[in-house]
């Protein structure tokens, strides 16, 4: 699927881990932004007007993302996009795990670069799409999902238990912190 706007959250872990934006960095949204002779709208037509990084993403202002996607630039929001884990399968203990269809790096343009900053003209899979989230709100740390903690007998001895697996650390806990302060407020 189309992760839509939930794709944010990466895309402000990786401008806030990369130092090219700060929640407080001011922004304009008229209700639209051009990106390489293409107007591409936000969901609000009028605009959110001036409004601060944190503003953006609470208020899920596109133009605000387009920009940022911009600061990061193609390689490294490419190289993000591959460290969430959005290029491999999960590894979830369930059979038949789709991966995702995401642009090869060398086709990623300004415009791609653009909507792919609020997650469209892609497809993930929904438990790639929770995963990385999930790394956000862990500090960090991208581990392979379960759907079970462990089994249990009828005497309720473990008898198979699934441990925590880190497969990487993706950004840092100050990033993730500042995202959560922002998404809460």
């Amino acid at each position: 699927y189309e992760p839509g706007s939930t794709f944010k959250i990466i895309t402000s872990a990786m401008g806030i881990e990369s130092g090219v934006v700060k929640p407080s960095d001011p922004f304009h949204c008229n209700g639209a932004f051009t990106v390489g002779g293409v107007l591409i709208h936000c969901h609000k037509r009028k605009g959110h007007g001036s409004l601060n990084f944190a503003a953006g993403l609470q208020q899920s202002c596109n133009p605000v993302f387009m920009q940022v996607g911009a600061r990061v630039g193609v390689e490294a929001f490419y190289d993000y996009f591959r460290s969430f884990g959005y290029l491999e399968k999960t590894g979830i203990d369930l059979p038949s795990e789709t991966g995702s269809i995401f642009h090869k790096k060398e086709n990623i343009h300004e415009v791609e670069l653009a909507t792919a900053s609020f997650g469209q003209r892609f497809n993930i899979s929904m438990i790639q799409q929770i995963t990385a989230v999930a790394a956000v709100a862990n500090g960090g740390n991208l581990v392979t999902p379960h759907l079970l903690e462990r089994f249990t007998d009828s005497e309720n001895r473990t008898m198979l238990a699934y441990a925590t697996k880190i497969k990487r650390r993706v950004v840092s806990e100050s990033t993730c912190r500042t995202i959560s302060e922002i998404l809460e407020g």
